[in-house]
């Protein structure tokens, strides 16, 4: 993926109250919140996928998974003692 420029006009009020006097400090902030943006898309973005996976699954596919967990259960909790201890 090629990197973009966006260009974004912030009022000085918000420097301001965010104590930002320096164009880089700025310039990370900006780029912190838009990071944070994109992450919360991707996360509601893939809990929708999961929605739609787990709504058009089979019987079959459900009765599988639920025999996978219960033969891993008890590694699980072997897993789970262990990093507690």
């Amino acid at each position: 993926m090629l990197p973009q420029t966006v260009q974004v006009e912030l009022p000085g009020t918000l420097l301001e109250r965010a104590r930002i006097q320096v164009v880089d400090d700025a310039r990370d902030l900006v780029t912190f919140l838009l990071e944070e943006y994109v992450q919360g898309l991707e996360k509601v973005q893939r809990q929708r996928a999961y929605e739609v996976y787990y709504a058009s699954r089979t019987q079959e596919d459900e009765l599988e998974e639920k025999n996978l967990l219960v033969d891993f259960a008890f590694s699980d909790a072997e897993v789970t003692d262990e990093l507690s201890s």
